[in-house]
């Protein structure tokens, strides 16, 4: 069995028992390219179709050495949720590994985009975006160290998602409303993190771009209905299971969810 599979192997079997690791379960990629291999193992070894992706920002001091910007991960059907106004959603993560929330923006696509050899531009890509949510990622992985390690261990495990809720519409965000929307992250009622839609990273049409073009290096498109959480606004906030937690940006009433503990699967 070649390190990639016993990896990924690792790593589902330890997502589908709820089971915490104690360590990155092998020899550490030595770069992307072998963290993709990973996850691309492991994606084949899911049994729920994808509905979504999630993309990060690399550390600056980490993207020469990477030779990216950014790294993503996929979400799956059952931990993509849509969460109305007033109500609280459910995520659910694994008891004793990496668990964190983070409010985002998040990219709903109204039709398919398949993959090609001519990178796409922005241009290309506004057309094929139905709308532009308030959204938040439930970060989490079996490995409690993963954000420690870094880019190596984050992308090799689904990019450390647990899932994505997505909340109200975003207005006027092809009019310019993204670029100084003000953003917020509350625990339990408490502000933990305060930001800005747009960064000196970019902002969530950066990373949608981004995301497709990755994509299509590596042979996949995405479909109708996907939704893009483009990366964290207001920081990567620890958060207990049990807890509500609150994405709020300029004009949309908050999106809350609760973290819950996931059961072994089978």
């Amino acid at each position: 069995m070649s390190s990639t599979v016993s990896i990924a192997k690792a790593f589902h079997t330890a997502r589908r028992k709820a089971r915490p690791l104690s360590g990155f379960p092998g020899d550490l990629p030595t770069g992307l390219a072998e963290a993709y291999a990973i996850q691309e193992e492991s994606i084949s070894l899911w049994p729920d179709a994808i509905a979504g992706w999630k993309v990060a920002a690399i550390h600056p001091d980490l993207r020469a050495e990477l030779k990216s910007e950014r790294m993503s991960g996929p979400a799956f059907s059952q931990s993509v949720i849509q969460v109305k106004p007033g109500e609280i959603g459910e995520i659910a993560v694994i008891p004793g590994g990496f668990i964190a929330v983070e409010t985002e923006i998040g990219i709903v696509l109204n039709e398919d985009i398949e993959p090609r050899t001519t990178p796409w531009t922005m241009p290309d890509l506004l057309p094929l975006i139905a709308g532009v949510h308030l959204a938040m990622e439930i970060a989490g992985s079996p490995l409690p160290t993963i954000n420690d390690i870094g880019p190596w261990a984050i992308v090799s495990d689904f990019g450390n998602n647990s899932g994505i809720a997505v909340g109200a519409a975003i207005e006027g965000w092809d009019k310019g409303a993204l670029d100084d929307l003000k953003t917020e992250m509350r625990i339990e009622g408490q502000t933990i993190g305060l930001g800005r839609a747009v960064g000196a990273n970019g902002g969530p049409l950066d990373a949608f771009l981004f995301l497709v073009n990755h994509l299509a290096s590596r042979n996949r498109g995405l479909k109708k209905g996907d939704v893009i959480s483009a990366g964290a606004t207001t920081g990567v906030h620890p958060i207990e299971i049990g807890q509500v937690a609150e994405a709020i940006c300029d004009g949309c009433l908050p999106l809350a969810v609760r973290v819950t503990g996931r059961a072994a699967s089978d």
